[in-house]
């Protein structure tokens, strides 16, 4: 099975670090992001992986090359200008057969790789995403009331626990022709939403695992000081391999 990481967009949100270098290649912990999102799925076997470049393609490809040095295989879809999600993941299908894994290039995680594969292989959709949970303190009352407007409900600041997006899936290769080429195209907000309303089958799968977005300064700069300090299950790496 291969692995498609998304790593073609231009990091606006990490500004000014991505004016000159590509969000991918920043170290996280001592070590270039990419290359744990690489480790971390070559830990669960994976050896072939497709990277979607395009913003500053050429120091991602300098950077990697074949994937020999990291022991694995890595080819690139390439793109011109960024597309988005699917717009980008859509570059990928000349060089992807069958089943295949497809994870955002700016998460990071400890999230059990196997366990997802086998909850897609038991669900038997086009598609399972991975979930991480969320709770927001809301800070004010909840209010409900009926049609008549009188209230009945009454919580005081109450806590929401919802499920999120992982950024993470597993998905058959036919999601494909659910995806325009060459065109700006999010598989957040257009693809799973199509796929739903057509019928198709999306399965999920959770565990409570170690997670983190680090596409924003804030939160790259924040995971970066944790995994340095040891507070994450994450490895720090003094100097880069």
């Amino acid at each position: 099975m291969k692995a498609v990481i998304l790593v073609g967009g231009a990091g606006t949100r990490m500004r000014p670090l991505t004016y000159v270098m590509p969000k991918c290649l920043l170290p996280l912990g001592g070590k270039p992001l990419l290359e744990r999102t690489v480790q971390y799925l070559g830990s669960y076997g994976i050896s072939e992986f497709v990277l979607c470049v395009a913003y500053l393609k050429k120091q991602v490809i300098d950077a990697f090359g074949d994937g020999s040095r990291l022991g694995v295989k890595i080819e690139y879809a390439e793109s011109e200008v960024p597309l988005g999600t699917a717009g980008q993941l859509k570059t990928a299908e000349p060089l992807v057969k069958g089943r295949f894994l497809a994870m955002n290039g700016d998460i990071v995680t400890e999230m059990n790789i196997g366990a997802l594969l086998r909850a897609h292989a038991q669900h038997g959709g086009i598609a399972t995403l991975a979930l991480k949970r969320f709770e927001v303190k809301i800070p004010y009352g909840n209010i409900t009331t009926d049609g008549s407007q009188l209230v009945v409900k009454f919580e005081e600041k109450p806590t929401l626990s919802y499920m999120a997006n992982a950024g993470i899936y597993v998905l058959e290769d036919r999601v494909f022709s659910r995806i325009p080429a060459g065109k700006r195209y999010s598989i957040e907000r257009e693809v799973f939403p199509g796929l739903i309303s057509s019928g198709e089958k999306i399965g999920t799968y959770f565990e409570d695992a170690y997670w983190a977005d680090v596409g924003s300064l804030p939160d790259f700069e924040r995971v970066d000081g944790e995994i340095l300090s040891g507070q994450t299950p994450l490895e720090r790496a003094d100097e880069y391999d």
